[in-house]
């Protein structure tokens, strides 16, 4: 069975000065690495680990800088097509497709080689350049009637709060704007949705999500009488990002919820930060046909900050109000920091002389070790339940996976023909699958020329939660993915 990626999106801020994004989602998608790298890598299935040399090699296995045996000016250049369809798993009568395109620019830079002579140290190399690690480009839109209303996630955030205690970022809007209420004074909020809790209000949503992970990298990397490759790179990971969401409730039925009309919620967030890290990888060679690789790559900790802003329109009727009120939150800005988890590495690679290769790689992450620390912020002791029970729920959602890559190169003259699957494991503790991906490619290479071209193509199903209760109905929405990525390497050798 095709596993759903649950995507928590939109949950409850920590309190009213914690920052927006601070779930273990957002850890999650800040420690995840997914570079495509130069074509020649994308097209035989991201199986360069042990194979060397290639540029991708350096965010994997810096050892294999050593293959190099002369000076190399690398660029790529790429894009993304995605094709979606989504429903709510409750009401499939409603599907909502489209589309959305990113351009990508996987990597840039440059190995300088220096042979060395009369000595068993025969290169001693030097790599700088930049790695794109992740895009985060997505489009969310969807329509459907479920259960539930986003009213619940506030009245149990509010639950026990007197009003001024209340965020100012969610909650606190809809005491505003009368999205939810207190007739009894007794902290124990109502809303109109309460009064009919078995009416399917009608969901809209349309989100945009743009950036993504990058970093800026310096390695070496040297080789022993070609039995043994060492290599190493700093790194300095950059992230940004911004998200737009416009959520919408909608009661069609003058009889469906008393009072209510509709309400919309919209927010923006928009985070930067960045890091440092280290990777270091070696390389054995038994014969000068087969290659055994592995690398570890350090944790990073990324210093983060979060600008965000809500608003929330509510249109209700009744005896003492006949029309919509709106509320804004201020601007909120918060800073933190995130340690991703250790990546391990291994892979054996099958050089048939001039013929082409095998590659083979695998890299286990331990996902539940990614933490948060606010205090970075000034304020870690006024933060610390909060920041302890995000990272328990890091511990409780996250586990340890794999991700497996196999794939090849066949040479004709100048040409070269690839292809590979790569297969990544499931994050979740509840889950163990694997998502396939289907990766094909071709290439001319010439003395101090190349120019390579790649295709990959996967289809990844995944779950989005547009709120986040406790006590009342979560509906999920269902998204099913068709996702091209295409890339083009021109390399020079000099």
């Amino acid at each position: 069975m095709k596993r759903i990626a649950i995507l928590i999106i939109f949950t409850a801020l920590l309190s009213a000065g914690a920052a927006w994004s601070q779930t273990a989602t957002e850890a999650y998608r800040l420690s995840i690495s997914e570079p495509l790298g130069t074509a020649r890598n994308l097209g035989s299935g991201n199986s360069m680990f042990a194979i060397g040399p290639d540029f991708s090699a350096i965010g994997s296995n810096p050892a294999g800088i050593a293959g190099y045996w002369k000076s190399e000016f690398t660029i790529t250049m790429g894009g993304q097509f995605n094709q979606f369809s989504s429903s709510f798993t409750e009401d499939r009568n409603h599907v909502t497709e489209g589309n959305y395109n990113n351009f990508t620019f996987p990597n840039v830079g440059f190995v300088l080689s220096s042979r060395q002579r009369n000595s068993k140290w025969l290169t001693s190399n030097w790599a700088v350049g930049y790695n794109r690690m992740a895009e985060y480009r997505r489009e969310t839109n969807y329509s459907g009637s479920t259960l539930g209303s986003i009213t619940d996630s506030w009245r149990e955030n509010a639950f026990g709060l007197s009003s001024e205690e209340l965020n100012g970022f969610e909650e606190g809007l809809a005491w505003e704007t009368g999205a939810i209420y207190d007739f009894e004074e007794d902290r124990e909020y109502e809303t109109d949705y309460n009064l009919n809790p078995e009416y399917k209000l009608l969901k809209l949503e349309n989100s945009y999500l743009e950036g993504g992970k990058s970093e800026l990298f310096l390695g070496y990397a040297a080789n022993y009488d070609n039995k043994i490759l060492f290599g190493a790179s700093f790194n300095i990971p950059l992230v940004n990002y911004t998200e737009f969401r416009e959520y919408a409730e909608e009661d069609g039925n003058e009889n469906g919820i008393p009072f209510f009309n509709d309400l919309h919620y919209n927010s923006y967030v928009n985070s930067t930060g960045s890091g440092i890290n280290g990777k270091f990888g070696i390389t054995f060679k038994p014969s000068k046909n087969l290659n055994i690789s592995a690398a570890a790559h350090t944790p990073t900790k990324l210093f983060m900050t979060d600008n965000y802003n809500t608003s929330l329109y509510y249109d209700y009727t009744d005896a003492n109000n006949d029309g919509p009120i709106y509320a804004e939150s201020p601007y909120g800005s918060f800073r933190y920091a995130l340690v991703t988890p250790w990546s391990l590495m291994g892979g054996i690679g099958i050089i048939a002389g001039e013929q082409g290769f095998i590659g083979a790689s695998i890299k286990w992450t331990d996902y539940s070790t990614m933490h948060y620390d606010y205090s970075v912020s000034g304020n870690g002791y006024y933060y610390e339940q909060e920041e302890q029970e995000v990272n328990q729920a890091i511990r409780a959602n996250y586990s340890s996976s794999f991700d497996i890559n196999l794939g090849g190169e066949f040479v004709i003259s100048s040409f070269r023909l690839r292809g590979g699957v790569s297969l990544a494991q499931s994050s979740y503790s509840n889950d163990n699958n694997f998502d396939p991906a289907y990766h094909a490619g071709i290439g001319f290479r010439a003395d101090a020329f190349y120019i390579d071209f790649a295709y990959k193509y996967a289809t990844p199903l995944e779950g989005y939660l547009p709120y986040e209760t406790t006590d009342a109905n979560q509906p999920l929405v269902q998204v099913d993915n068709n996702r091209s990525t295409i890339a083009g390497t021109i390399g020079m050798k000099f």
